[in-house]
C-alpha cells in the first residue's frame, strides 16, 4: 500500500497524520509540499517509518517532497538533485525491495507557477533514466495539471508517461473548494501484471485529500509492529473538559465584530482545552503478516479440527 498526498506543510500536523495512518499504515508514503528546509527534515520522525528520500526548497519558500518507507522493508535511495529545480520540478526517488517484487517509486511536485515545458523535458529526462523494461514505476505527485478538463498540458503529460508504459489510475477529485474540485494530484503506473486499486483517503488535515494505491498481490512477509493512536476518553477527562471551558471567559469571542475572527478564536481555545484533556496514547499492535487467511477460512479451519 503505498499514500500520496500534498501536506502543505508537515510540522504541525505530525501526530494527527500518524493518528490519521494509523488504521491503514502504509508501506510507503509520499508527501509533496512538506515546506522544510534541509535541517528541519531531518528531524521530523514518523513512527515505523524512515525517511528515504527528499528534497528541499534553498531559495524560495514551501514545496519539496519526500518518501518515508515502513522500516521492514529494504530500499535504495536514487539521487536525483541534478534534475531539480525549485517550482519547475522537486523530484525525489527510491527503490523498493519487496520479498515478492521490487519497484521505483518516484515523488514529484510542480509548483503553478513553474515552467512547464522544463518540467516536462526534465521529467523525461529522469524517466529515461530510471526505466527499464522489466523496470516496475510508480510516479506519484501534485502535478497541477487537473485531469477534470481536456487541455494540452494534459495531453502533453499523458503523452510522455504512455511513452514509458505508465497511465494514470486517480479518477476521483484531489482537491474540493467551495467552487470547484479539481482533481491536480495523481499516481501512474506501468505494473500491468499486479492487481491494484487506488481510493481516495480524506483525513481533513491539508485542502489535498490523499490517494491510496493498495497492491493486493504483493506481500512481504515480515510481520510488521504498528502503532495505534487513541484519545483517551472516559468520566474523568470528560469532567475536566467542562471544568476547564467553565473556567474561560472568552473575551476574544465575544467582543470581536468580525465573524472569521469569532470562529478562529473560539476554535482555537476549544482545542486547546481538548487536546489537553483528551491525551492521546500510543499502543503496540501487530499488521497481519498473512492477509489471505480469512475470517472465513479461520472459521472453517476450526470446524475442521472439530472433526
Amino acid at each position: 500500500m503505498l499514500l500520496h498526498q500534498n501536506i502543505r506543510r508537515l510540522s504541525n500536523k505530525i501526530d494527527e497524520f500518524q493518528i490519521a495512518l494509523s488504521p491503514i499504515a502504509p508501506q510507503a508514503i509520499c508527501l509533496t509540499e512538506h515546506h522544510l528546509i534541509i535541517e528541519q527534515i531531518e528531524t521530523i520522525k514518523l513512527d515505523q517509518y524512515t525517511l528515504g528520500a527528499s528534497t528541499c526548497r534553498q531559495t524560495y519558500k514551501h514545496g519539496g517532497t519526500c518518501i518515508y518507507v515502513s522500516k521492514d522493508i529494504q530500499f535504495h535511495t536514487i539521487n536525483l538533485d541534478q534534475f531539480n529545480s525549485e517550482k519547475d520540478i522537486e523530484i525525489c526517488a527510491l527503490r523498493l525491495n519487496l520479498t515478492s517484487s521490487s519497484f521505483t517509486l518516484i515523488c514529484i511536485y510542480r509548483s503553478p507557477s513553474g515552467n512547464f515545458n522544463y518540467f516536462l523535458n526534465q521529467l523525461e529526462t529522469v524517466l529515461n533514466k530510471l526505466h527499464k523494461a522489466s523496470t516496475k514505476l510508480i510516479v506519484c505527485g501534485d502535478f497541477n495539471v487537473n485531469y477534470f478538463k481536456d487541455n494540452s498540458r494534459k495531453l502533453l503529460l499523458d503523452s510522455l508517461f504512455a511513452s514509458y508504459s505508465l497511465f494514470s489510475t486517480v479518477s476521483f477529485p484531489t482537491r474540493i473548494s467551495n467552487n470547484s474540485s479539481t482533481l491536480i494530484d495523481n499516481i501512474y503506473i506501468n505494473t500491468y501484471s499486479n492487481d491494484f486499486s487506488v481510493q481516495p483517503f480524506v483525513n481533513g488535515l491539508p485542502d489535498h485529500d490523499a490517494q491510496i494505491i493498495t497492491f493486493t498481490n504483493i506481500f512481504n512477509s515480515i510481520p510488521r509492529q504498528v502503532f495505534s493512536y487513541n484519545r483517551k476518553i472516559d468520566s474523568n477527562s470528560a469532567y475536566n473538559f467542562t471544568l476547564m471551558l467553565s473556567f474561560e471567559n472568552w473575551q476574544d469571542v465575544f467582543f470581536e465584530d468580525n465573524v472569521n475572527f469569532i470562529f478562529n478564536n473560539f476554535l482555537n481555545t476549544y482545542l486547546r482545552i481538548f487536546y489537553a484533556s483528551f491525551q492521546i496514547t500510543k499502543s503496540k499492535s501487530y499488521q497481519n503478516s498473512k492477509p489471505w487467511l480469512t475470517n472465513g477460512i479461520r472459521i472453517s479451519c476450526a470446524n475442521k479440527r472439530k472433526l
